[in-house]
């Protein structure tokens, strides 16, 4: 298992909702920030602009095959003309006929040049995902006439239009086990638009030392790692396999792997797993050893937490969530 898959393999989607939008000008929609939510507009014929908080570029001129990625979840509008208001996503969202469903159409505007896009938007609040979307910019722009767009990719996309615009029996599921995949993509098409310089995570799973350190690391959490071991796993020696490691990912290898060991236990908490196993699983020899580096970490014990995050979103514990697309 390479490392990108050693590092994606225990991650899950939480929630994922799809909209189809139909734009006559003039339209506009407004999203608010909402924090571990992956959105996308793929704009299937027409033409739009988007704007996005806390970027570079102030706007961005979308047209039919191109996909702009929020990986973020900045506030941001989308709309026929820079200067045409926009309206709550979310209220029409919730106004649209069956607003529950996971698939939603909405008609906006009267009779200018209709644009269709596709927009959608996945949960993914796992802790194990937080190295990846640290290391994400706010706007990823994928065309199907520049580099970083991945053929397969845009074939997804194309296929995912066709199943919500037909709406055929089973489509839900196909929609849902498509989010997993879109995810993924998106990584894979990040990664080849990187510089050969690239830093941050997954920048570092570039490198193949410090990618077959990452990928043992994820893939055998529990074992009693050392820098030595770790190095040997890249095979480099211990001194420079801890600069390389420090100067790529951003922190020490020890220190990465306490905190993947506390995010790992983090979700086997959520999920209900005895202390007694998420201990064992996470590479601590007693109850109280975990007990001890979890405090550390989370500012509360185990016990305290998982009351905490039940309390907030009775549903995290079941792995429910329905934030995507939410205002």
């Amino acid at each position: 298992m390479d490392a990108l898959s050693a590092v994606l393999a225990p991650v899950r989607l939480r929630r994922t909702r799809w909209v189809s939008t139909v734009g006559r000008a003039p339209w506009g929609v407004a999203l608010p920030e909402v924090k571990s939510c992956i959105r996308f507009h793929y704009v299937v014929r027409g033409s739009a602009w988007l704007s996005v908080d806390k970027t570079d570029e102030p706007r961005v001129a979308l047209s039919g095959g191109d996909l702009a990625v929020l990986p973020l979840g900045h506030a941001h509008a989308l709309r026929d003309h820079p200067r045409s208001p926009p309206r709550s996503f979310a209220e029409l969202v919730r106004c649209a006929p069956n607003p529950t469903h996971d698939v939603i159409h909405i008609d906006l505007g009267t009779k200018g040049p209709e644009t269709t896009f596709i927009t959608g938007g996945f949960v993914l609040d796992d802790p194990l995902a937080t190295p990846i979307l640290a290391t994400l910019p706010p706007l990823i722009r994928m065309t199907p006439d520049t580099e970083q767009a991945v053929p397969s990719f845009l074939e997804n996309i194309q296929f995912i239009t066709r199943e919500i615009e037909t709406n055929r029996p089973g489509s839900e599921i196909v929609l849902l086990r498509m989010a997993d995949v879109m995810f993924i993509q998106i990584l894979r098409a990040y990664l080849a638009r990187l510089p050969e310089d690239g830093g941050g995570f997954l920048g570092a799973l570039r490198d193949p030392s410090t990618a077959a350190a990452l990928g043992a690391m994820h893939r055998r959490a529990e074992e009693p790692w050392t820098v030595a071991s770790l190095a040997k796993e890249a095979g480099l020696s211990r001194s420079v396999f801890a600069a390389r490691f420090a100067a790529l990912v951003g922190e020490p290898p020890l220190g990465y792997l306490t905190r993947l060991r506390m995010q790992k236990a983090a979700v086997l908490l959520r999920e209900g797993a005895p202390l007694a196993k998420v201990s064992r699983l996470t590479g601590y020899s007693s109850e109280a050893s975990f007990s001890h580096a979890f405090r550390q970490w989370a500012g509360m014990a185990p016990g305290a937490w998982r009351r905490h995050l039940e309390s907030s979103d009775p549903s995290a514990a079941s792995g429910g969530g329905r934030r995507a697309l939410r205002a």
